[in-house]
């Protein structure tokens, strides 16, 4: 019993673990305002050869469709002065094999935290006749959640500064099982859109949310029960 209690321990911890990692990423996936603002700031229109309204349009587009599946990936923009569909066949169906892994990415999440739900709930089973063992236990799970987050935030900032680029294109490989995702930048405006000074920009921002939800993991999991412990010493 000792040993499945640690267990249901390990995964809450790794489950608040998964959510601080995801739940920003996601916030920051989805909100097109940070995609133009992130755009105009690399002037990628002037690459392009569109307008700034143009931008906004095709943006939303993009991020409604991968969202939600509602986005025109067959919107018609001006780009150097020709009406042209913005996204070409390769990209809208890259970008419907994005949308794929986006549903299935929140399906593993809910599943998850279903699972971490009823874990809480068969710990709090286990500890209803001693409040302090319930909340010693909740401690274990936040502390494990520093470690576990320690070990992923370790690792993505030293991918970041050994080679982003490699980081990159492991994920893609492991992730699509085309090469789809090779996008020309001569050619595809997708990848002119996101150059990879954007995605660069993008997981910097993701670090610092990240940074202060394991902050809170901290003074959870350590700093305040250690100072309700001193007071009751």
């Amino acid at each position: 019993m000792r040993i499945f209690k640690w267990l249901l321990i390990l995964w809450i911890g790794i489950t608040f673990a998964l959510n601080g990692l995801l739940l920003p990423f996601q916030a920051m996936a989805f909100d097109s305002d940070y995609y133009v603002k992130s755009f105009l700031a690399l002037e990628v229109e002037k690459t392009i050869g569109i307008s700034e309204e143009a931008l906004t349009h095709v943006t939303e587009a993009l991020i409604a469709y991968i969202d939600k599946g509602t986005g025109d990936l067959k919107r018609i923009e001006n780009v150097n002065g020709v009406a042209v569909v913005f996204y070409n066949e390769k990209e809208q169906e890259h970008l419907h094999d994005i949308q794929l892994l986006v549903k299935a990415a929140r399906k593993f999440l809910i599943f998850v935290n279903i699972v971490m739900a009823l874990a809480i709930l068969a710990v709090w089973w286990l500890d209803h006749k001693n409040k302090r063992n319930f909340l010693q236990s909740l401690k274990y799970s936040f502390q494990t959640a520093v470690i576990a987050s320690l070990i992923a935030l370790g690792t993505l900032v030293a991918l970041y500064f050994i080679d982003f680029d490699w980081a990159f294109r492991k994920f893609h490989e492991i992730f699509f099982t085309n090469d789809l995702w090779l996008l020309d930048p001569r050619t595809d405006r997708l990848i002119q859109l996101m150059p990879l000074a954007f995605f660069i920009a993008f997981t910097k921002q993701w670090l610092i949310k990240v940074s202060v939800i394991f902050m809170f993991f901290i003074a959870v999991g350590f700093i305040i029960p250690n100072i309700k412990r001193r007071k009751t010493l």
